[in-house]
This record gives structure tokens, C-alpha cells and sequence, in this order.
């Protein structure tokens, strides 16, 4: 996985930099300025443990997967995130996602790219989770490719967006069990085949919450002829302790 800094990637720094300059940023724990997230603010970020499920990113005491992921193993090979879905890691997704501040989704591609430098996943493409066209027109743009195409640039590896459409608008998840959220995204998406054939995928997303999402995704991103897919997200809602408003995770 090569990191070396190509043209395009020094030129959206440098960009980002005086767009920085001009509009200097605040920690978005404490109002400090200069900085996205303090280090006293970073410090109290809740990062997944070590010891999570490969599958599902829920605590478990023995390596590899929980007991509801030993009985149902998903489509893909291998889920990781970075932090759980609250705090200061919530409020960035947020602005990320309600106010499209590309500088945030550079820096939270970084803490992607730090996330992904522990595994040893050998990715050849990757591909953000694509939202509906009328969400598109509403929003302006998709939050999963301000964190994918950054991770790209900054590992190196082959960004196609256009690898995976969402074929069909779908309801809210909010309020849905699992199985009500993987029979709300069943046939909502359909892949190129000509860009994943043969490859091994790494699938983005901002927020991970019961996987139906991912798991959607990587079904036909297989059936397309894709050889392997790993997924990584940014957050992940913790089913066991945190209470999640989910109306900001509706695609997830």
C-alpha cells in the first residue's frame, strides 16, 4: 500500500491549506482555534477497542467474531472502524455531512487512513457507499465520498466511485431491527462490473450501524465479480451502551 504524496494529492493539500488560512478552523470540542480537534478534545475520543468482531465491530472476548456473527458470517471479509458514533467524532460526521466542510473530510480521511495502516488488507480498489439521486439533489453531494476519495488519494489506491450505484431510493431505517434494515436495502444497489472484477473492494461509509448497509453493498459487488471486499467506516453506533439519535445515521 504505497503512501508516497503524488501531484493531485499536494495540490488539494495546499488547497485545503489556504482555505484553512482564509477561514481558520475551530476544535470542534472546544472552540480552540487553528485545529480541527484538539489534542485534549482527541484524547477523549472513544476509539474501538483491540479485542472487536471482525464482522460486526462489537466487543468480544475471543478474536475473530461475536456470537451472532459465528452463526450468520456476512458477505464481506473484514469490518473495521475507527471510533464510535459519538461525542466529537458525532459532531464531525455531522459537519461533514449537513454542511460539507471538505477540510473535516481530508483529517477525518486521515484517521480512515491510520485505521486501515493496522490492518493487512491488500485493497486494489475503493468505493464509497452511494446515497439515492434524490438525496443527492437535496444535499449537493455524498459525505461517504468526501471521506473516500481523500483515503484514496492519500494511500494511493485506485478511487471509482461510479463502481457501485444505488439503483433504488429506500425508507428511513430509523427504528428498524436488522432484519427490517437488510430487507429495506435489498436490491437498492448494482455494481460495475468492468471496474471490480477480479479486485478486492474496500467499501466507505461514515457511520456503521447494523451492517445491512455494507453487507447490501458487498453482495453485489461479488455478484459483479469482485474477488474480496472489506468495509471501514469512520464511526460505529455501539449497540451495547450509547444512545444514538438515528435520524442522522438514515442511510446506514
Amino acid at each position: 500500500m504505497a503512501v508516497d504524496r503524488n501531484p493531485s494529492q499536494i495540490i488539494q493539500k495546499i488547497s485545503l491549506n489556504v482555505i484553512d488560512w482564509l477561514f481558520p478552523p475551530a476544535c470542534l470540542g472546544c472552540g480552540k482555534e487553528g485545529v480541527v480537534i484538539c489534542q485534549e478534545c482527541f484524547s477523549k475520543i472513544q476509539v474501538l477497542p483491540k479485542n472487536v468482531c471482525n464482522y460486526c465491530g462489537e466487543f468480544t472476548s475471543k478474536q475473530g467474531r461475536c456470537p451472532k456473527c459465528g452463526s450468520h458470517k456476512p458477505s464481506y471479509a473484514g469490518f473495521r472502524a475507527f471510533a464510535y458514533y459519538t461525542g466529537i467524532i458525532r459532531s464531525a460526521i455531522h459537519r461533514l455531512k449537513y454542511q460539507n466542510d471538505i477540510s473535516i473530510g481530508f483529517y477525518l480521511a486521515e484517521l480512515l487512513r491510520t485505521e486501515l495502516m493496522r490492518t493487512n488488507w491488500q485493497i486494489d480498489v475503493i468505493v464509497p457507499v452511494p446515497i439515492g439521486e434524490e438525496k443527492r439533489k437535496s444535499r449537493g453531494y455524498n459525505q461517504a465520498e468526501r471521506l473516500a476519495k481523500p483515503l484514496a488519494s492519500l494511500t494511493q489506491i485506485d478511487y471509482q466511485p461510479l463502481a457501485l450505484r444505488r439503483i433504488r431510493e429506500v425508507g428511513s431505517q430509523v427504528g428498524l431491527d436488522k432484519l427490517a434494515r437488510q430487507a429495506n436495502v435489498k436490491d437498492a444497489f448494482v455494481a460495475q462490473a468492468s471496474l471490480v472484477k477480479d479486485k478486492t473492494v474496500l467499501v466507505v461509509d461514515d457511520v456503521f450501524t447494523s451492517g445491512a448497509t455494507m453487507e447490501a453493498c458487498s453482495s453485489e459487488l461479488l455478484y459483479a465479480g469482485a474477488k474480496e471486499i472489506y468495509c471501514l467506516s469512520l464511526a460505529k453506533v455501539n449497540n451495547e451502551i450509547s444512545q444514538i439519535d438515528f435520524l442522522v445515521s438514515n442511510n446506514v
